[in-house]
């Protein structure tokens, strides 16, 4: 009986030594100021500045009190400006840049935190040809369907690496009654070019990721290419409304940075599901160049070709 008693004693002691409390404090870290731009020759500069906000917060961002901006290209100052206080994005359409242009934007809160990005603008890469030819396919659970056959020929330049997205929008124009009618869609197109499967970009371990395009010159380096697409014929349908309809490709040439920023949010994003059913997965960091806070500037450019229909 003694030992018993004693068994009882020193297991409840045992047990009590393991209990450990684990105290979150979510709140420590401070906001981190959130810079966006993305910048295109000949175009007006688009800018973003905000405040992170703590998981617990109800709100999404925080405004920045007093924020200021300083823009440099190529090493040149262009000055500094005062963002507006009602908004956290603000046009500057003062501002003109081109292809191979250098760009550093510093912004900061008056009396407050300072953030700084360096970018770029690639040139961009021109479409060389676009030739289209209708086929007939088997895709899995659909059976036979009509696609419209696409190849999209350009020059890899040579001697660097190139990131890329290849976008299809389709267009239509038409009226209602004596308004006008506009619809515009991006279109989702197979993805089995091998640009699409291979180096870093492809997504292999995990098969049916959609990364909307997104590809980099791995097998292709300095080469003319041929990239090979497959679009469902029924985007060149008219609807009811519609009197024209316009396919454009087009073929954007990235910065490292926004490859790597937008890869990471389709992977956080959970490929579309991916996540769902997993007892466990790792977290992905969302790629920033901000430095000492959160977002991306990044430069970029793009060529593009179409296809018209009209009834």
């Amino acid at each position: 009986m003694l030992l018993k008693r004693l068994y009882i004693i020193l297991l409840t002691i045992g047990v009590l030594a393991c209990e450990k409390d684990i105290e979150l404090d979510l709140n420590t870290q401070s906001d981190k100021l959130v810079m966006y731009a993305f910048i295109y020759p000949d175009s007006t500069l688009n800018f973003h500045l905000s405040k992170s906000r703590s998981i617990l917060s109800v709100a999404d961002f925080g405004h920045v009190e007093k924020g200021r901006f300083q823009l440099f290209v190529n090493d040149n100052f262009q000055g500094a400006y005062i963002l507006p206080s009602d908004t956290t994005w603000s046009e500057w359409p003062e501002f003109t840049f081109k292809s191979g242009d250098n760009l550093r934007i510093n912004a900061y809160e008056l009396n407050g935190d300072t953030v700084k990005a360096e970018s770029y603008i690639p040139e961009a890469i021109d479409i060389m040809d676009l030739d289209t030819l209708s086929v007939v396919q088997d895709v899995a659970d659909n059976g036979t369907v009509q696609m419209l056959k696409s190849k999209v020929r350009f020059q890899d330049p040579g001697g660097q690496n190139n990131f890329y997205q290849l976008l299809v929008i389709r267009e239509g124009w038409g009226t209602i009654g004596s308004d006008p009618y506009y619809t515009r869609k991006t279109i989702v197109y197979d993805k089995d070019d091998a640009v699409f499967t291979q180096g870093d970009q492809s997504g292999s371990l995990l098969p049916g990721i959609d990364f909307q395009g997104l590809f980099t010159d791995a097998i292709i380096n300095g080469k003319t290419y041929d990239l090979t697409l497959y679009i469902p014929r029924d985007n060149l349908f008219f609807d009811y409304y519609e009197d024209k309809i316009r396919i454009t490709y087009y073929l954007y040439h990235h910065t490292f940075d926004y490859y790597s920023y937008f890869r990471s949010i389709i992977l956080a994003d959970g490929y579309g599901g991916f996540y769902e059913g997993l007892p466990v997965f790792e977290p992905v960091k969302i790629h920033t160049n901000i430095q000492n806070g959160l977002g991306l500037v990044s430069g970029m450019n793009f060529d593009s070709d179409s296809l018209v229909f009209e009834k």
